[in-house]
């Protein structure tokens, strides 16, 4: 299945959760201290989907779909700089009320293969440095700074979609909680500490599990939406990002 971006967008309303982000965080590294997971900011755009693979006549209805683009800082509160792995896997939360959330499985979770953990550099990584050449596979987050750019996701919701095997709450008019979870790449052991020496002037590697604030969505009873589009335009003249105090 596939989705379109729509030319009509809403802004979402998001609140901090401080303590959750805190208790979310389990670092594998018991002696260095992790990072924290904040979404800053998040916009959500409202567009019809269609379910693809199937023959023109066989399709059925167009559905209302959430697509939620979310803006997450990786906040480094320690003395030293942390090496981070940058592949991950992803878990999103939902629920209809504040409490208790469930494991929602997007196509994004349902397609992608659980990170092995690491036994030797990818093409492209230097063994001298973990940032030099630019690479997509480590970042260094800096002693009391912030990891640039920060991460960025994208969450498709159903908001209306009626499904055969499936039933999907309808979410016109309701408030939608959401909140991600990313395990980072695991290092083996062996190149961890082999990088902990080759790359002690850049900071010390860290890897584990981080989860962010709840983000807050009032999905309106009756959205404006138009055809959805595959590519994500990240602004739009009438999307406003809400950030979070």
């Amino acid at each position: 299945m596939r989705f379109r971006k729509s030319i009509a967008a809403r802004s979402v309303a998001i609140f901090s959760c401080w303590a959750a982000v805190v208790a979310g965080a389990a670092p594998r590294d018991t002696v260095v201290p992790g990072p924290t997971a904040i979404a800053t900011k998040a916009e959500a755009i409202y567009c019809f989907a269609r379910v693809r693979g199937l023959e023109p006549e066989r399709l059925p209805p167009a559905y209302l779909a959430l697509r939620l683009k979310v803006t997450i800082a990786y906040r480094n509160t320690g003395a030293r700089p942390l090496i981070l792995p940058l592949e991950r896997d992803r878990t999103v939360y939902t629920a209809l009320q504040s409490g208790q959330m469930k494991v929602f499985k997007d196509n994004y979770s349902l397609f992608s293969p659980a990170f092995k953990p690491m036994k030797m550099l990818p093409s492209g990584v230097s063994d001298s440095s973990p940032i030099d050449p630019k690479n997509e596979f480590f970042a260094v987050i800096p002693a009391s700074g912030e990891m640039a750019p920060p991460l960025s996701e994208e969450v498709l919701i159903p908001v209306n979609r009626k499904g055969v095997l499936k039933k999907y709450p309808d979410l016109r008019g309701r408030t939608v909680f959401v909140k991600l979870r990313f395990v980072h790449r695991e290092l083996a052991p062996v190149l961890r500490a082999q990088l902990s020496d080759r790359w002690t002037r850049f900071g010390v590697p860290w890897t584990g599990t981080l989860t962010t604030n709840t983000i807050q969505v009032d999905v309106p009873q009756s959205p404006q939406a138009a055809p959805c589009q595959d590519d994500y335009l990240p602004a739009h003249p009438n999307a406003a990002p809400t950030d979070i105090k």
